[in-house]
């Protein structure tokens, strides 16, 4: 039995040596070759200019990054990945013509500055800078060790917000600013705030003016890689100008860095912390003026959130009005519109198309990934008589600001939404507002598009972000830098894209500087003050 088993063991060494020999002479990663799923990539056939245009200098800057895996990569593979991603733009990218980008000239001048070759961080941070020139929120490099983050080894320790065009600097945990009697930030090292700005946009996709916005200040974060781009020295500490609120007086301070990146986060700061997405509920409240609260901090599908929202809804009925907050609500999926807008829909109300989009011919899974959204063709089986009749008359009148180059993408497909015969619905006729910001996006900008003018709904805050692209993710084959890439043009119901847009507010709000440290919160009062005015006209006005 023993020898039995020595020559089992012995075999099954042999077969390892074997593999791992394998293993070594077809996949030497090592010298940058990468292979999975058995995919040989696609390039692009062209004569490349060996010049760098004015207009993408900036792409070409080299730096030295150190983080843990930083391999080198020589010219030519990394000039076959940029002719792969030129592929992948061409025959797999929805929003490539969207903003006229010169995309060749810029992946030229990137090109021209490889030299014998380029480390892997380098590659991916010029590359961070080169696909948000596109203006689409969802595409981006999406591999860790490549983003700013990961390229930092300190941060500010502080967080920076926007009130009424000036930027509000407090503390990570939101407890205070970072000087209480100066609470606005003026220059930083020295340098001023628009030079800081201008840099740190050069990470963020061109769509929306408030996107750009948004993710631009928050983008001051990256310290290390700013200064770079700004020719400034590196050090451990950062000096901050600081300003008081009438501007009567600033003062200077100097803060150590932080090894840990300062977190956003959800704010205001959710009743209870979840542990993963699984674990998110809807937070739902009555307050004592019998305005019903309901917030949403992201947009999952699992049936016990879905669930709790009808047995919120429920609670709600005799209720004098709601006030739905979507604040910091980046997206997710848009089950919860489907389950929450026929509560807002008469029996007697036609169906409502809520989203309009096409998808990009060739991309994998793209049906089913439509499927999810639940976007259908026009002859789909399954719209209702009266959901068919509605599409049709859409259609007839429907013109996308942005028409998508014939040939490329499919016909047009419908999200439509109809009132509810499930007997736990209701029609929820008091007044609504729903609460909104820039940090809104994704699945939350469809959800706010299909609440936009519908009777008796408001809504209040600043425009959302803007954006739906349901992106497939692509990996480079010799660098490994994986690309997200959007493969869907999707429009808002008259017929602007989300992309480049967002939703605008009924009612503007900026925040105070007291909202970003917990001590006001502007929005939810005067949406409650909203609320109470409208009920009090409907009572004098019946």
């Amino acid at each position: 039995m023993k020898a039995a088993m020595k020559n089992i063991t012995t075999k099954r060494l042999i077969s390892n040596v074997r593999l791992l020999i394998c293993l070594v002479i077809v996949l030497p990663v090592g010298a940058g070759v990468w292979f999975w799923k058995g995919r040989q990539p696609r390039r692009v056939q062209r004569d490349h200019a060996p010049t760098i245009t004015g207009e993408f200098e900036y792409l070409t800057k080299r730096f030295d990054f150190l983080p843990s895996y930083n391999p080198w990569i020589s010219k030519t593979r990394a000039q076959e990945d940029l002719d792969e991603l030129e592929w992948l733009l061409e025959n797999r990218y929805s929003y490539l013509q969207f903003k006229a980008v010169d995309y060749k000239a810029a992946l030229d001048s990137l090109s021209s500055c490889l030299g014998d070759g380029i480390h892997r961080s380098l590659f991916g941070y010029q590359l961070s800078q080169f696909i948000p020139l596109f203006g689409d929120g969802h595409s981006r490099i999406a591999s860790s060790s490549c983003r700013l983050q990961s390229l930092c080894t300190g941060f500010p320790p502080f967080l920076v917000g926007e009130s009424n065009g000036r930027l509000v600097a407090f503390k990570t945990d939101r407890s205070d600013f970072i000087d209480s009697n100066t609470p606005f930030l003026r220059a930083i090292d020295g340098v001023s705030l628009d030079s800081w700005l201008q840099v740190a946009g050069q990470f963020v996709e061109k769509g929306s003016p408030q996107y750009i916005r948004h993710h631009t200040i928050r983008n001051l974060r990256y310290i290390d890689c700013l200064r770079k781009e700004l020719g400034l020295t590196e050090t451990t500490t950062v000096e901050v100008e600081l300003e008081s609120t009438d501007g009567s007086f600033t003062k200077c301070i100097e803060l150590p860095l932080v090894k840990e990146k300062p977190v956003y986060g959800i704010w205001p700061r959710p009743e209870v912390e979840f542990t993963s997405w699984e674990a998110i509920r809807p937070e739902s409240r009555i307050f004592p003026s019998n305005i019903a609260y309901l917030r949403l901090i992201m947009m999952p599908a699992e049936p016990e959130f879905l669930d709790d929202l009808i047995e919120a809804m429920s609670r709600f009925r005799a209720t004098d009005g709601l006030i739905i907050d979507l604040r910091t609500n980046g997206g997710g999926r848009r089950a919860p519109l489907q389950v929450l807008l026929p509560f807002f829909m008469a029996q007697s109300d036609p169906p409502r198309v809520v989203n309009v989009a096409a998808y990009r011919l060739g991309t994998e899974n793209i049906k089913e990934d439509f499927g999810a959204r639940y976007l259908y063709l026009a002859s789909s089986s399954r719209w209702s008589k009266a959901e068919r009749e509605v599409i049709g008359r859409f259609a007839e009148t429907f013109k996308p600001d942005w028409t998508p180059p014939k040939g490329q993408f499919s016909p047009w497909h419908y999200f439509v939404i109809s009132p509810s015969k499930d007997k736990r619905y209701y029609h929820y006729d008091k007044p609504v507002v729903i609460l909104m910001d820039r940090g809104n996006f994704s699945a939350c900008d469809i959800f706010l598009g299909a609440f936009k003018g519908v009777k008796n709904i408001t809504l209040m805050g600043r425009p959302s972000g803007g954006g739906s692209g349901c992106a497939q993710e692509y990996r480079l084959a010799h660098s490994g830098i994986r690309v997200c890439l959007s493969r869907m043009a999707s429009f808002q119901p008259n017929g602007q894209l989300y992309d480049g847009n967002g939703i605008q507010p009924d009612i503007r709000v900026e925040p105070a500087p007291t909202d970003f440290i917990g001590q006001s919160d502007t929005l939810l009062e005067t949406a409650i003050r909203a609320i109470g005015e409208k009920n009090n006209s409907l009572h004098l006005h019946p």
